[in-house]
């Protein structure tokens, strides 16, 4: 894994086959099925349960009582049920280590939830994000890890760190200490410099002088400890090393043909990396290390939330679907 820096310039071509009634477009050799419905809760990120029965589902609807945050689905069946409402803009999550799981919000004064035990969540709670409340013990804010626009975020391979991402133009990358409920901005000259009031992040990361980035979007911890990170308003995935007293944020990865990186998921099953674009065609591509391939597409939804499964299974949702309900897909090599 030691050589994965280098910008990637191959392309494997695409042929289509049958759209199928989800819309989508598919390379040969792949099968797409319709797990469920979603209305209009916009769907957004995906996590798998640690037994493989269970999708969670962020919902990145508007804060308010009755929008959906948190939904959790039961695969075989697609059965699905709202957990949690209230957020706003609910995006980006990742289970930690003990299993809970921690969620982000999408907006300029967006906060990291924390759901303990989220497999023993009761449906229909309500999460009150203005006064850091919810009708649960079990949900509960964490102010300290800072208020931006949180989207990307992943915990470091020991379980010490989360990593997070601010969803702007000039977003910073944060390092939040679990233990210690310290959070850190990264320089690129300096490391990772105390933020004192992570309630005014964005201020004091300014202030500080932190290396920003055009809008990164999700982060994904590699086999190796690495961290890739999608900046879309440059087209570059990067990557962050976070090792000895020096960390280095790096060019991972590059192609014209990706425009706008959304979501990435690393597939242990075929050592694939999953890139999604949310280009005016959004897009479904799988980088092995070498080039790329285009595996879906869509004219007229977004593909987000993708998430791979130990049997190479692969999920995602079918967003902004024009004139139809939203979707959670099961893709499948065939």
């Amino acid at each position: 894994m030691k050589n994965l820096w280098f910008v990637v310039v191959i392309f494997t071509g695409f042929s289509v086959a049958s759209a199928s009634e989800s819309g989508l477009e598919l390379k040969d050799g792949w099968h797409a099925e319709i797990i469920t419905e979603c209305a209009e809760d916009l769907p957004d990120m995906l996590l798998l349960s640690a037994d493989g029965q269970h999708l969670y589902q962020s919902c990145e609807t508007r804060a308010n009582m009755l929008s959906p945050s948190l939904a959790r689905i039961e695969i075989a069946s697609g059965k699905r049920e709202i957990l949690i409402y209230g957020l706003g803009r609910a995006d980006g999550m990742r289970f930690a280590p003990d299993g809970s799981l921690w969620l982000g919000e999408e907006q300029p004064d967006g906060l990291i939830w924390k759901i303990d035990n989220p497999d023993l969540l009761k449906a229909e709670q309500r999460a009150d994000r203005y006064n850091f409340q919810s009708s649960s013990k079990h949900i509960q804010a964490i102010t300290s890890a800072g208020v931006f626009a949180h989207e990307g975020l992943t915990f470091s391979s020991d379980g010490k760190y989360l990593y997070l991402a601010d969803e702007w133009k000039e977003g910073c990358l944060y390092r939040y200490d679990i233990q210690g409920q310290v959070l850190k901005v990264f320089h690129a000259k300096k490391g990772w410099l105390t933020i004192k009031r992570p309630e005014d992040a964005r201020i004091e990361a300014e202030r500080l002088h932190g290396t920003w980035y055009n809008r990164m979007e999700d982060m994904e911890l590699m086999p190796d400890g690495r961290i890739l990170i999608t900046e879309t308003g440059t087209g570059n995935v990067l990557v962050l090393s976070d090792v000895g007293e020096q960390p280095e944020v790096k060019k991972f990865l590059f192609h014209p043909d990706i425009k706008h990186p959304d979501n990435l998921e690393w597939d242990a099953k075929r050592n694939w990396l999953w890139i999604t674009d949310d280009s005016d065609d959004s897009e479904l591509w799988a980088w092995d290390g070498k080039g790329l391939t285009l595996i879906a597409s869509h004219t007229s939804a977004e593909i987000t939330g993708i998430e791979s499964a130990a049997d190479g299974t692969i999920y995602f949702n079918l967003q902004h679907r024009r004139f139809a309900p939203d979707l959670t897909i099961r893709l499948q090599q065939k």
